[in-house]
C-alpha cells in the first residue's frame, strides 16, 4: 500500500457529508415532483420554481421589456439575484452544491475514472472548448429576451428530463444535451459544466466581479446620456470579455471574496487535494485558488491528512460556510420571494397628467389570466376600453390591476368591461318535453369563462340541466334551464351550485379544481314554453361574402336544407362557408329555425354565375378548402353530409 493510499484509507469517508447530502435531497426532491402526477392528477409541478438561471432570464426580460417570462415568479427572480450576489461572495455554489446537472455529470465522472475512459483536456484545446458556454449563453439569453420566453429550455437536459420532454422542450436539441452530459462526463471530466453550461458561463462573469460592475456602470452611463445602444452589445462584450479573462486566467484579486488556500508550511504535498478536486485544479501547486471552475465544494479541505492546512481564507473556523451558506441563500431566497410577486406584465400607456389622476381597480380570482401570452391578450382587449390607462397582470394569483380614469370611468363599469357574457348547451331535450323552467341565480366569485365552463360541467354531471347563459350584473347573473318535470329541489340546487370542487376526467386524467361560487338572494324561477325556450335561445348563424349585395336581392336565388344531423358540428361551420366562398356565385350562408323548429341553412347564390346542382355538390365535397386570416390556404376532410 502507498503513502498516499494508506493517507487516505484513514481519511473519515464522509467527513465533506453536507454535500452527498444536499446533492442527493435536490435529486431526490426533483423525483418526489415528478412522480407525484402519477398519484395526484392535479399537481403540475413546476420543475423551474427555483432554478436561478431562470430567474436571471426573467430578470433581463423584465427590465428590457417590461414583462415576466412565463411561468416565472418572484422567487426564481430573488433566486437568480442571490445567486449573482453569492458568487461575488463565495463563488459557484449552486453548481456544486444543488445543480443536478453537476451532480450527474460528477457520478457518471467516477464510472468514467472506474473504468479508465476519463481523460482532463488541458492545453490549447481545453482554452477552444471552453469558448462554447459563452457563445451558447449569448443564444440563450438574446433568443430569450426577443422572445420573453426561455430559450433554455428548448434544450436544458434538467428540464427535458424533469418534465418528461414537455412542449417547450426541442426533442432534437435535448437528446444532444442529455447525450453530451452522459457521453462527456464519462469520457472528459465534467465536460458539461466546463464547456457547454451556460448557467456556468454567466457565474463566471459574475465571478470576474470587477469587469461586470465596470461593464454594467458603462453602459447605464451611456444609456443616462441618451445614447440608444442595444442590450446586444453589452451582453456580446460580457460573453467575450468573460470568455478572454477565464482562458487568460488573470482573476481579480479580491472577488470572490471567500477562496481556498494552502498553508504552504504544513503542507506535506502528497497531492490528495489536486486529486480529489471534480474539477481536476491542481490546488496543491496554489497558496490560494483563483481558478475559474473552482466552486467552493471543500472536497480539497476534506481530503487534505493535515489538519488546517487546506483551509478557506486561511481560517479553520470557516470550513462548515459554504453548505451553511448555501442553506440561509436557499431559505432567504423562498422566503423573500414570497414577501411581494413581481406583474408578469405592467404597462401603463396614459401621459404622466393621465396617471397622476389615475385610480386603481384591482381584481383577483381570473383564471384566464396564466401566462404571458394570456396577459398581453388581456393588455391588447383593455387598450380599446377608453378611460383604461394600463394594467399590470399577477399570473401566480391569477390577479390584474387596472389603471383608469375615473372622469371616464368606474369600477361597476370594470366589472363589465372584464366580463365575457356566455352562454351554451348542457345537453338536447327529449320530444316529450313541453315546459321549460328558467332558474335565475346571482353569484359571486363567478368572474370569467372558466368559471362559467366549470359551472356548465357541474351541472351537465349533476343535475338534467339543458341550457346556461351569463350575464354582467352586480353579482353576475346566470340563468339555468331545466324541463320543468325534472327540476331538482330548491336546496339540492344551490347546495349543487355551491360545491367547493368539480372533478372530472380530460384525455384520460382526472382532474379537480376549486369552485367557491357564492350564491347571493334566492333563486327565482319562470316557467316557459319548449317553443319559446328554442326560440330564444337560438343563435343563428350568418355569413356574407363575395361582395355581396342586399340591393340585388332579385337576381338572387336561395337553396334551404335541413341541418339534421350536422349541428353537431356547429361550431365548425367556418370551414364550410370558406369553402363554399371560393365559388364567386354563392353569397351568402346562414341559418334559421323552420316551422318546426328545426335548424335550417340558406344559401344565396347567384345563378348566372353558378347553379343549385353545383352549391349542393360543393357542400359535399370530400374535401374543404379555407383561407386562414393570413391568407394562407388549407384542407380539411369534409365533416358535413346534405341530402334534399
Amino acid at each position: 500500500m502507498s503513502f498516499t493510499t494508506f493517507i487516505m484509507s484513514k481519511k473519515t469517508k464522509n467527513q465533506n457529508w453536507p454535500r452527498p447530502v444536499m446533492q442527493w435531497g435536490v435529486i431526490a426532491f426533483v423525483a418526489i415532483l415528478a412522480l407525484i402526477p402519477r398519484f395526484n392528477d392535479n399537481f403540475v409541478p413546476d420543475f423551474e420554481a427555483y432554478c436561478p438561471f431562470g430567474g436571471i432570464q426573467a430578470l433581463g426580460s423584465y427590465l428590457l421589456n417590461e414583462a415576466l417570462s412565463c411561468s416565472m415568479t418572484s422567487v426564481q427572480i430573488v433566486m437568480g439575484i442571490l445567486l449573482m450576489l453569492a458568487v461575488f461572495v463565495l463563488s459557484k455554489l449552486f453548481c456544486s452544491y444543488i445543480c443536478p446537472v453537476g451532480t450527474v455529470s460528477e457520478w457518471l465522472g467516477k464510472l468514467g475514472e472506474k473504468l479508465k475512459v476519463r481523460i482532463t483536456i488541458r492545453g490549447m484545446m481545453d482554452k477552444i472548448l471552453r469558448a462554447l458556454k459563452y457563445i451558447l449563453l449569448f443564444i440563450t439569453l438574446y433568443f430569450t429576451f426577443q422572445s420573453n420566453e426561455l430559450f433554455c429550455k428548448k434544450f436544458d437536459p434538467y428540464f427535458a428530463v424533469s418534465s418528461g420532454f414537455s412542449s417547450d422542450v426541442v426533442v432534437l436539441y435535448a437528446v444532444i444535451a442529455i447525450l453530451v452530459v452522459i457521453l462527456g462526463s464519462v469520457f472528459i471530466r465534467l465536460f458539461w459544466c466546463k464547456y457547454i453550461c451556460p448557467l456556468g458561463a454567466i457565474s463566471n462573469i459574475f465571478k470576474f466581479t470587477g469587469f461586470f460592475v465596470a461593464l454594467m456602470v458603462v453602459y447605464i452611463v451611456l444609456l443616462k446620456f441618451g445614447l440608444q445602444i442595444s442590450y446586444v452589445w453589452p451582453l456580446a462584450i460580457a460573453c467575450i470579455g468573460g470568455y478572454i479573462i477565464e482562458i487568460s486566467g488573470r482573476l481579480g484579486k479580491y472577488f470572490p471574496l471567500v477562496k481556498i488556500t494552502r498553508n504552504e508550511s504544513t503542507c506535506t504535498n502528497c497531492n490528495l487535494c489536486s486529486r480529489k478536486c471534480p474539477q481536476g485544479i491542481d490546488v496543491a501547486n496554489m497558496t490560494v485558488v483563483r481558478d475559474a471552475d473552482c466552486n467552493l465544494c471543500s472536497e480539497c479541505i476534506s481530503v487534505c491528512p493535515v489538519k488546517n492546512t487546506v483551509t478557506i481564507n486561511r481560517n479553520k473556523k470557516f470550513r462548515w460556510l459554504p453548505p451553511v451558506a448555501v442553506i440561509v441563500l436557499v431559505i432567504s431566497g423562498m422566503f423573500l420571494g414570497n414577501l411581494w410577486e413581481i406583474p408578469t406584465i405592467d404597462q401603463r400607456w396614459g401621459d404622466d397628467q393621465q396617471m397622476a389622476q389615475a385610480q386603481i381597480y384591482s381584481r383577483a380570482g381570473l383564471k384566464n389570466i396564466k401566462c404571458y401570452g394570456s396577459s398581453m391578450a388581456f393588455a391588447s382587449k383593455m387598450r380599446q376600453v377608453k378611460g383604461v390607462l394600463g394594467v399590470a397582470t399577477y399570473v401566480k394569483h391569477k390577479r390584474v390591476k387596472v389603471y383608469y380614469d375615473p372622469a371616464v370611468l368606474n369600477e361597476t363599469k370594470l366589472q363589465e368591461v372584464l366580463f365575457t357574457p356566455s352562454k351554451a348547451p348542457l345537453r338536447a331535450i327529449s320530444k316529450d318535453v313541453f315546459e321549460m323552467t328558467e332558474v335565475t341565480v346571482h353569484l359571486n366569485n363567478f368572474f370569467d369563462t372558466y368559471d362559467f365552463n366549470y359551472l356548465g360541467r357541474l351541472l351537465s354531471d349533476n343535475s338534467n340541466a339543458t341550457y346556461l347563459i351569463s350575464e354582467f350584473d352586480c353579482p353576475v347573473k346566470v340563468k339555468i334551464y331545466f324541463p320543468a318535470d325534472k327540476l331538482p329541489q330548491v336546496d339540492e340546487l344551490k347546495s349543487l351550485i355551491e360545491s367547493e370542487t368539480l372533478s372530472f376526467d380530460s384525455n384520460g386524467k382526472n382532474y379537480t379544481v376549486e369552485l367557491g361560487f357564492e350564491l347571493v338572494g334566492e333563486p327565482e324561477f319562470r316557467t316557459i314554453s319548449t317553443e319559446m325556450y328554442v326560440k330564444n335561445l337560438f343563435e343563428p348563424y350568418e355569413a356574407e361574402f363575395n361582395e355581396y349585395n342586399p340591393a340585388d336581392s332579385t337576381a338572387l336565388k336561395t337553396l334551404t336544407l335541413p341541418l339534421g344531423m350536422n349541428a353537431q358540428m356547429r361550431s365548425k361551420l367556418s370551414y364550410l362557408v370558406s369553402h363554399l366562398s371560393n365559388d364567386q356565385g354563392i353569397v351568402k350562408f346562414s341559418t334559421f329555425l323552420n316551422d318546426s323548429l328545426k335548424e335550417t341553412i340558406a344559401i344565396s347564390y347567384i345563378d348566372s354565375l353558378t347553379t343549385e346542382q353545383a352549391v349542393f355538390e360543393k357542400l359535399n365535397s370530400d374535401t374543404l378548402q379555407f383561407t386562414y386570416s393570413s391568407g394562407k390556404v388549407g384542407k380539411v376532410a369534409n365533416m358535413f353530409r346534405f341530402s334534399k
